[in-house]
């Protein structure tokens, strides 16, 4: 599986794949598909992949409901990056405005005065 190929194309590669062998007298049961299709799919997927061969027994499981999960994880995927990309700006801003805070309350009342006196200083000149 290439890092940015959906599961879609791979399900149809290897429908063609399987058809092209039916043709030379090679037949695949579900449970073959099934563990080839999660064969395929590349180190991103380790922990779905993991997920579904503990809970599921892959003799009885067919390839659409196999694709159904992998769809559904996607999407999950996919909203769970998005909400992380719209809320990181925030939370920057939130830091942002922490560190300040904590700059001004750091400094003494010597680092005031002096600062106060190059103000009044520098208005002079």
């Amino acid at each position: 599986m290439q890092p940015n190929e959906s599961i879609k194309n791979l399900y149809n590669q290897l429908l063609d794949i399987t058809n092209g062998l039916l043709s030379l007298q090679k037949v695949f049961g579900q449970d073959e598909l099934v563990r080839k299709l999660l064969g395929c799919l590349n180190d991103e997927w380790e922990p779905k992949v993991t997920a579904i061969e503990e809970s599921k027994d892959l003799k009885t499981m067919g390839i659409e409901e196999l694709l159904g999960s992998l769809m559904t994880h996607k999407v999950k995927l996919n909203k769970k990056s998005a909400n992380l990309v719209e809320t990181k700006p925030q939370e920057e801003r939130r830091k942002d405005i922490a560190l300040k805070s904590t700059h001004k309350e750091e400094m003494s009342s010597e680092d005031e005065l002096e600062e106060e006196e190059y103000v009044l200083f520098s208005k002079r000149f």
